[in-house]
């Protein structure tokens, strides 16, 4: 009887043919596999379940800013805080001055509790210091209830930066302030008798 011979090309198309089908074979029983968390072929790869993102980065409230201007002047003896503003990395920038006018400058973390740089004397000369004598002479508002009297007129909204300053021979502490809406405001409050004297929002 004459013995028929598989060309080699044949079988090997047979043993790839073979492998295939147990390969596919393997895949589908994994699809099956609901415990294994691996998709059937053609199933979209939806994730089961969600994670909520969140930060290290803490919010810059209004806590926040009062234990920050805290932390500020705890670090330099006998000062009266007359800036405080949100940086990039959702730290402060403070600025305090001493009886003398001597501005110090400092870095706050976002919570508030710890100076990471600073404090650090202002080279200026005497007529800046005779400035801040004044201003700090005149206010008879703090930082913090100048803030309270800001979100009066802001409910809701988040100060990113205040400074004690001089508009037309008063004293005044200067807020911007994003509300819920992102949109931008402007207050301004008589240092003196804690008063609004101007509010407007860049609409």
């Amino acid at each position: 009887m004459p013995v028929h011979v598989e060309s080699a090309p044949r079988r090997w198309r047979r043993a790839s043919l073979a492998a295939v089908g147990a390969l596919l074979v393997a895949v589908a029983g994994c699809g099956e596999d609901a415990d294994e968390g691996v998709a059937a072929p053609g199933t979209p790869l939806i994730p089961t379940s969600t994670t909520a993102i969140t930060t290290n980065q803490p919010e810059l409230d209004l806590g926040a800013l009062r234990t920050a201007g805290r932390t500020a002047l705890a670090a330099v003896q006998d000062s009266t805080l007359i800036s405080i503003e949100t940086e990039r990395d959702r730290g402060w920038e403070v600025q305090v001055v001493t009886g003398d006018g001597v501005e110090h400058e400092l870095e706050v973390s976002g919570d508030g509790n710890t100076v990471v740089l600073g404090p650090t004397a202002k080279n200026e000369d005497e007529s800046d210091r005779a400035e801040h004598r004044d201003r700090i002479g005149a206010a008879r508002v703090d930082y913090q209830a100048a803030a309270d009297t800001v979100l009066e007129e802001v409910p809701g909204g988040t100060i990113t930066e205040l400074n004690l300053d001089g508009d037309n021979g008063t004293t005044v502490w200067e807020a911007d302030v994003i509300d819920s809406s992102r949109v931008k405001h402007e207050v301004t409050i008589d240092a003196e008798s804690g008063e609004v004297v101007a509010s407007r929002s860049e609409r």
